[in-house]
C-alpha cells in the first residue's frame, strides 16, 4: 500500500469519514481533502496533516490507524512494531524488558522477510528462525518477570 492510499483508508475509516475528518484539521474542507487524498492537479497532503490524521485514528483505534506509519516504514525498509497501548513504564527494569522484547520481536520479523524473500526457506534459515524465536520468547519472559516485580511492589506486605 503506498502512503496516500494508507492516509486515504484512515480518513474512510473514521468515524463520519472525511466529513468529519476534515474540519477537525487546520484550514481543512471536505472538499479540500478530497482533492488532496486524490492527487488532484494543485493538491497535495502534507506530512503533518497526513500525521495529525492518524493521530485521530489512533486515539480512536479505528482498525486503519496504523496504516500510514506501516507505509512510510515499509518505503523505508523498515517494520513498524507498536508498542502495546496504555503502556508507560515507570520502572526502569520493565522499561528495558520491554525495548529488549521490541528489538527481538523487530530481529524476528526481519529475519523472516529476509528468509521469505526467495520463497525457499533452508536448514540454516530455519535455525536462524528457531533461534531468534527462542529469544523473542526469553524476552516475553523477562518482560513478564518485571511486570510482576512492579505488581508485587504495588501490593501491600505479605500481599501477594
Amino acid at each position: 500500500m503506498n502512503i496516500r492510499d494508507a492516509v486515504r483508508a484512515m480518513v474512510h475509516g473514521y468515524p463520519g469519514g472525511i466529513g468529519s475528518l476534515a474540519p477537525r484539521l487546520p484550514r481543512k474542507t471536505a472538499s479540500t481533502l478530497d482533492k488532496e487524498l486524490r492527487g488532484a492537479h494543485g493538491f497535495k497532503l502534507g506530512v503533518d496533516d497526513a500525521a495529525e490524521i492518524a493521530g485521530m485514528c489512533f486515539d480512536l483505534d479505528t482498525p486503519e490507524a496504523l496504516d500510514f506509519a506501516t507505509a512510510f516504514a515499509e518505503r523505508m525498509g523498515c517494520l513498524l512494531i507498536p508498542l502495546p497501548r496504555g503502556v508507560r513504564p515507570t520502572n526502569v527494569q520493565a522499561a528495558r524488558a520491554l525495548a529488549e522484547h521490541s528489538r527481538e520481536n523487530a530481529e524476528l520479523l526481519a529475519s523472516v522477510c529476509e528468509t521469505l524473500a526467495d520463497n525457499k526457506v533452508t536448514d540454516n534459515e530455519l535455525r536462524d528462525a528457531a533461534r531468534n524465536g527462542a529469544e523473542v520468547v526469553k524476552s516475553v519472559q523477562q518482560l513478564l518477570a518485571a511486570l510482576a516485580e512492579l505488581n508485587l511492589a504495588g501490593k501491600p506486605l505479605g500481599v501477594e
